[in-house]
This record gives C-alpha cells, structure tokens and sequence, in this order.
C-alpha cells in the first residue's frame, strides 16, 4: 500500500511538471518548429583562427582574476556573515536578523543585475565586475556556511565551554574543524561559477575574454568568435579538473 502511495505520488508530480512546461510553452509561444531552427546555428561556424589563441592569455588572466579576486572577498565577508547568522552560534539576535537580511539582499538579485547597476553609477571596468560577483558570492556563500554551521555536531562546543574556552576557540576548534570540508567545497563550486559569470559580465564592458567575444561577433569575425570560444572552453575545462581533484584531496 506504502509503495503503491509513493508511486502514485511520483506519477502525479511528474504529470504535473509536464503540464507546468505545457503552460510554459503556450505563454512564451514556444513550438517545435524553434527546436527545428536551432541546427541553422551551424551556417555560422568558422574554423577557429588559433592564432588568436596568444593573443588571449591578457584577457584569459583577467577574467581569472576578476573571478578570484570576487570570490576572495566573498569569502572572507560570508564567513563572518554565515557565524552571525547561523542560530547556534550567533552571539546576538539582532545580529542574527541583521546578518541574515544582508545575506538574502546579496543573494536574491543576481551577480549580472548587481554588475548592471555598478556599470551605471560607477562606470565600466573590471573593478565594477570584482564587486558585483562578490555582492552575490557573498549572499551564496553566507547562506551555505550558516547551514554548514547550524548541522554541526554541538558536542565539541559544549566540551570547550565546559573547559572555558572563548568565543573565537569556540570556532576556531570546534567549528571550524568541523565545516571546513564543506566550505572548501562549496568555495570550489561558486569560483567555477564566478568564472562563467565574470565572462558574461565581460560582454557588458568589464572586460576579459567575453568583452573580446562581443566585439568579433558584432564584426562577425566568426572565426576569431570561435577561437574565443576555444579558449573559454579550455579555460572552463581546466578549472573544473583542478576543483574535482582538490574536491577528491579534501572530501577523500
């Protein structure tokens, strides 16, 4: 009877998701014949001009940068924000409702609206990108290091308050300890993503390999657009190998 519930559970969510899509399609006008165009995508391809390739490393180190240096910060800023506001370990509850708002703003508008606003109060430049991927790390981050903080084991906490240890060892070795693992994780995980995003950004005037991608494609210079492309794959390719083997080292 319990399995027969469950599979009828399933079967209506799955009849529901599929319904949800059909309403979907119809609002937006979606239609088979768009999935039959997508192959014209295909009239644009060029050998790649792997000549270019050299050509790029500048602007590969500065999407790097802008993605590191982002999330560098947000690091540093959600570690604090994600004590203050994780229920077991906040010192205050104002502090706690004040840090969780901050990390909800921060994560609710996302990195390429933050990075829109920059561009028009302050101006382009690669500095505007740095801020804007970390505004939105930060809320990311914070989110993920309070719910690390709040499922932790309490009971080395309560040995270091017995023996009188102080708020900073209480983190020091009795959290820390404990989440690190998951916040190396998780720190992996959105440098990867503050890379795709700093290439985005890129084509809104911050610089990098995604501004030079919009300029030979609005020279539909496709050949040097693929060669781009090349680069940016490499790049995404390489960095994704480095965090799954720093993700092995650490998890295993």
């Amino acid at each position: 009877m319990h399995y027969k519930t469950f599979r009828e559970k399933e079967f209506g969510i799955i009849i529901l998701c599929f319904f949800l899509f059909l309403l979907s399609s119809i609002f937006l006008g979606l239609s088979p014949r768009y999935f039959l165009e997508l192959p014209k995508m295909v009239k644009l391809f060029e050998f790649p001009d792997l000549t270019l390739i050299p050509k790029l490393i500048s602007d590969t180190l500065t999407t790097v940068a802008i993605a590191y240096s982002s999330t560098f910060i947000a690091i540093i800023i959600s570690f604090i924000l994600g004590i203050l506001s994780a229920k077991n370990l906040t010192p205050h509850i104002i502090l706690y409702y004040i840090a969780r708002t901050l990390v909800m703003i921060a994560r609710t508008i996302p990195d390429i609206i933050w990075g829109l606003l920059l561009i028009a109060a302050v101006g382009l430049g690669a500095v505007q990108g740095v801020f804007a991927i970390a505004i939105h790390c930060t809320g990311m981050l914070g989110r993920f290091f309070a719910e690390a903080i709040e499922e932790i084991d309490p009971k080395p906490l309560e040995a270091l308050e017995i023996v009188g240890a102080s708020y900073s060892q209480k983190i020091v070795y009795g959290v820390i300890p404990q989440v690190l693992p998951a916040y190396i994780n998780y720190i992996l995980y959105m440098f990867d993503h503050n890379l795709r995003i700093a290439i985005i950004l890129g084509m809104f005037g911050i610089g990098g390999l995604g501004f030079k991608f919009l300029i030979n494609l609005r020279l539909f210079k496709y050949d040097k657009v693929f060669a781009i492309l090349v680069a940016i794959f490499f790049l995404l390719f390489g960095v994704e190998r480095i965090s799954a083997y720093l993700r092995s080292k650490v998890m295993g």
